[in-house]
């Protein structure tokens, strides 16, 4: 009975429902149209990221940088669904997976064809399209900012703060120690108490210059009784040629220097170094940090006469070398957009690149508008040497060429039938659809045989042709008259090259080809295939309650002056960062950590200020001073605050584990570069000449074997020209200088605010077995010899001193002598000894 029964529902139930199923299929088109503008037009509609638009059928079948996002009636293999359905990567849409009925809409509508046949909205006329995009891409470009977001700490302009009222037994009235003293009696902390002589003189010695102090030195500090013994030190470091050299280093590592391009090629850049020491006089000079920034940023739109305005735009040529045509471009910009933002700004603007700031109030339209004032940059090789020098240089280059050219014209005629002979025997060898692709008239190819054109030209004419047709080869099919021939041509030729005047110096620099700027555009999701709008030049609206005015060039500027502006804008008094983020870096480098321990990132993100109302009255006090970084310094430096011992405090432990309350002074590990200097100073071979060209000390060669520069010229570690400072250690970026690189040295493509100071078995066998280190052990220990005489214990007082600053306890002199008439190493092996020392790497 229920067969009966079943045999006889089932065909009523197929008459009921197949009319329903129908109708659910020719809904299908308008179903699937609303699934994708629901959760895909908003980067698949107007934007079009990766040229992909999903709007209509033809641009769906069109598809994007993948191919057709489509294979009608097989949803396994159309992208759209893999992607979808997160069987594929990248999934979409970013971070989430559509409902399931959402799925199989898409899935059936695929089956079915993908047909938009119905669908009004796929219907649009192309003029409303057009508007519609325009107005969607416009509201995409813009992201207010809220009076909330203006009323962030690091947004506000710093206040002129008064210093606390507090007191301390033995501490002076200095503004500093009153806002760290405040803070530290609100939390119960008590700071620590003075630092000995012999530290601080050594502690002054390092952070100042990155070089040790002699005995004599620490020996005049220690026994100056005068009231103003220790702010005439500071002084007298601060005048010190090697300041320079010591805070160089650190400006350096935050704009990411190298004196080559890095990536594949790591092309060597052998007159970055005039930027270097650029930044070492500037330091030197206590060039006020408003025309630091302005001289960098715009040099040349203040003075393109002036040398160092010149050589001081080399900040915008230190970018690594990454891919060309547009791309490349792209990412040239935003490594400039990056470090000059990060290093005035203490802001994370390239996290705008492709949408805006996900957690600080940086619009994307922001980082477009910054870009903008970079665009039209252009690298520029300045001449070091006056104009007419120049022109009687290109005219004799001129001149000889000329007489090369007819030489090289008939040389090259000589050679071009075998020449022509060889490449054709070449590619005889290749597969035949690669030699019909190259036989092929241009106009003619295909876009398979235009790839295999390309590949042949560029990858194997490139990497092997030069190999496989040379002169050598050449010159085997030519007659004894022809040979001749050649021979005497390519002589003519030498001897006229030789003639040929020496190039003079050059700086790297920039310049922009005109008053009119090119255009720049708003690239929706970072494309550079979804152009919004054109760009004006803009600043940071968060840090600007209101538009910025950028000035109009001159009348006889051959620039647009939109760095210029640019530049104006952060060295402004009234720009709530600048100030702000540089004193940041100055307290960073001499109390181990900044105010702001994230010095590079005054954003949410960021580490907020352990002492607001101080970073305030700092920055306030920097432009008051006009800028001056040695005024900052020595404000510092002259604290009680600087001075205090480094041991720990049990109690004030418990309560600041991190010293965020700065209750003592920080110990910090040498950095790589003052490890290496510290070796040469007390070796005494250190060669204390300032600037001028890079040095190359001995690297294993196994090290560098596929860089560009087959053959590191370095020299032996017994070499004198290679005792000079580390500043001057030629910076490659695929070749780092294995000392610097195992003591956290950075890697020389980004922007580096704060070293990492690891403490990793590597240091240690670095050190017991490095050469250099071993060389200069031996140098050590030959000073000794010279300066103490054959005495051991004068000779192991006169080590101590020179390599920590003091006389050794009687437990150290004692071990060190029996060292002395046990060991095979004998003085030597003590000064490599003292070079291991935790005392000696660390700044206490």
């Amino acid at each position: 009975m229920l067969r009966k029964l079943s045999t006889l529902f089932v065909p009523f139930l197929l008459l009921t429902v197949a009319p329903s199923l129908r109708a659910a299929d020719e809904l299908l088109p308008q179903q699937a149209y609303d699934v994708l503008e629901k959760n895909c037009f908003t980067c698949h509609g107007a934007l079009k990221v990766g040229g992909l638009d999903l709007r209509t059928r033809d641009s769906i079948a069109t598809g994007g940088g993948r191919g057709s996002a489509v294979v009608p009636n097989d949803p396994e293999k159309s992208l759209l669904y893999r992607f979808a359905a997160h069987e594929a990567e990248p999934t979409m849409p970013p971070g989430q997976k559509l409902p399931d009925n959402q799925l199989d809409v898409l899935r059936r509508w695929i089956l079915e064809g993908a047909s938009f046949e119905g669908v009004e909205e796929a219907e649009v006329a192309s003029a409303e399209r057009t508007a519609q995009d325009q107005a969607a891409l416009a509201k995409a470009e813009e992201r207010p900012i809220t009076d909330e977001e203006r009323s962030f700490w690091a947004y506000q302009q710093p206040k002129q703060v008064n210093p606390p009222r507090v007191s301390h037994p033995g501490w002076k009235d200095h503004p500093i120690d009153a806002f760290l003293l405040s803070a530290m009696k609100a939390k119960g902390v008590t700071p620590s108490p003075r630092a000995d002589r012999r530290t601080l003189i050594r502690r002054a010695y390092l952070d100042i210059l990155g070089l040790p102090p002699t005995p004599q030195e620490v020996d005049a500090f220690v026994n100056d009784a005068s009231a103003d013994a220790w702010p005439k030190l500071i002084d007298r470091l601060l005048a010190s040629p090697h300041y320079g050299e010591r805070w160089a280093r650190h400006w350096l590592d935050l704009v990411r220097y190298a004196d080559s391009g890095g990536f594949e090629f790591d092309r060597d850049r052998d007159d970055m170094w005039r930027y270097r020491d650029y930044i070492v006089k500037a330091f030197n000079d206590d060039k006020p940090y408003d025309q630091f920034i302005k001289e960098q940023l715009a040099g040349d739109e203040y003075d393109r006469n002036s040398e160092e305005a010149m050589i001081a735009t080399g900040f915008l040529r230190l970018g690594a070398e990454g891919g060309g045509g547009e791309r490349g471009r792209q990412d040239s910009l935003d490594d400039i957009v990056g470090t000059t933002t990060l290093t005035f700004l203490g802001q994370t603007v390239s996290c705008a690149r492709c949408h805006n700031h996900k957690f600080d109030p940086i619009p994307q339209k922001d980082y477009y508008q910054i870009q903008s004032i970079f665009f039209n940059v252009r690298p520029l090789s300045y001449p070091l040497v006056p104009p007419p020098v120049v022109a009687a240089h290109e005219a004799e280059v001129k001149r000889i060429e000329g007489l090369q050219k007819p030489l090289q014209e008939e040389k090259k005629a000589l050679e071009d039938p075998y020449r022509k002979r060889l490449f054709d025997e070449w590619i005889a060898r290749l597969p035949e659809y690669m030699q019909a692709a190259w036989r092929t008239p241009p106009e003619q190819r295909t876009d398979g045989q235009k790839l295999n054109v390309q590949q042949i030209e560029k990858t194997l004419l490139m990497d092997q042709l030069s190999g496989r047709i040379n002169e050598e080869k050449i010159l085997v099919l030519m007659s004894e008259g022809e040979k001749r021939k050649h021979a005497e041509l390519t002589a003519k030729i030498k001897d006229l090259e030789k003639l040929r005047p020496d190039p003079f110096p050059t700086a790297r620099a920039v310049q922009e080809t005109g008053r009119e700027p090119r255009p720049s555009y708003f690239l929706h999701r970072g494309s550079i295939d979804s152009k919004g709008s054109q760009m004006s030049p803009g600043v940071l609206s968060v840090a600007w309650d209101g538009k910025y005015e950028f000035p109009s060039p001159a009348p006889d500027a051959h620039s647009s002056w939109r760095r210029r502006g640019f530049a104006e804008w952060i060295a402004s008094p009234d720009n709530p960062l600048t100030a702000r983020v540089m004193v940041n870096r100055l307290w960073q480098h001499h109390f181990g950590e900044g105010i702001v321990r994230t010095p590079s990132n005054f954003g949410k993100t960021g580490d907020p200020p352990s002492h607001e109302e101080l970073l305030d009255w700092l920055a306030v006090e920097f432009v008051n001073r006009g800028w001056s970084m040695k005024q900052m310094h020595r404000l510092m430096l002259t604290s009680e605050s600087y001075q205090m011992a480094s041991d720990d405090v049990a109690g004030n432990l418990a309560i600041d584990p991190e010293n965020r309350l700065f209750w003592r002074a920080a110990r910090q590990r040498l950095d790589a570069e003052t490890i290496r200097d510290a070796m040469l100073s007390v070796a005494g071979t250190l060669d204390p000449a300032l600037g001028g060209p890079c040095i190359f000390p001995y690297i294993n060669p196994d090290l560098f074997q596929s860089s560009t520069r087959r053959t590191w010229p370095g020299k032996p570690d017994s070499d004198p020209s290679t005792w000079r400072r580390s500043l001057y250690v030629f910076s490659k970026r695929s070749i780092r200088y294995p000392l610097f690189e195992t003591f956290d040295q950075p890697n020389l493509v980004n922007s580096c605010d704060r070293r990492n100071r690891s403490t990793i078995a590597p240091q240690a066998l670095l050190l017991m077995n490095n050469s250099f280190v071993m060389e200069h052990s031996r140098h050590f220990a030959e000073r000794l010899k010279k300066e103490a005489g054959s005495d051991p214990q004068a000779q192991v007082d006169r080590a101590w001193r020179l390599a920590l600053g003091r006389l050794p306890i009687e437990d150290e002199r004692a071990g060190a002598l029996q060292y002395l008439r046990e060991s095979q190493e004998g003085l030597a092996g003590l000064c490599h000894a003292l070079f291991n020392l935790n005392e000696f790497v660390y700044r206490q």
